[in-house]
């Protein structure tokens, strides 16, 4: 059985609205532990939010990976599913068109993310 790591995507279902479904990346057996494929991409962005910054409904500008490093977001998805996003929780964004989603910073520190666009021939599963 091959290894993977869980990831949340966020995309945009038939209906316009907003979904997220876990996935699996598969990784492969390297040299200290497991990795995935190479991703590829123009750079990555730091992000720093304040407790209490909301972004209301929003498409993302591209596809991207984004990591939290530290403190906590909430995401709302169009569906009405709501994840906590935290340290260890990885989520690929893809909902590009329709109503998008919803971004709170919850808890009381700041959110700190790196956000990492993806070329569009770049695939995770």
């Amino acid at each position: 059985m091959a290894e993977t790591l869980r990831i949340w995507r966020i995309f945009t279902g038939e209906d316009g609205k907003s979904r997220q479904e876990p996935v699996e990346v598969p990784l492969k057996s390297a040299r200290f532990g497991l990795v995935s494929n190479l991703l590829t991409g123009s750079g990555v962005e730091l992000h720093r939010q304040s407790p209490g910054a909301y972004a209301n409904w929003h498409t993302a500008p591209r596809r991207q990976l984004i990591a939290t490093i530290s403190g906590e977001a909430e995401i709302q998805t169009g569906d009405g599913q709501v994840l906590r996003s935290r340290p260890g929780v990885l989520h690929l964004v893809e909902d590009l068109t329709g109503q998008g989603h919803i971004t709170r910073i919850v808890g009381t520190e700041d959110r700190v993310s790196l956000f990492m666009p993806l070329d569009d021939a770049t695939r995770l599963v």
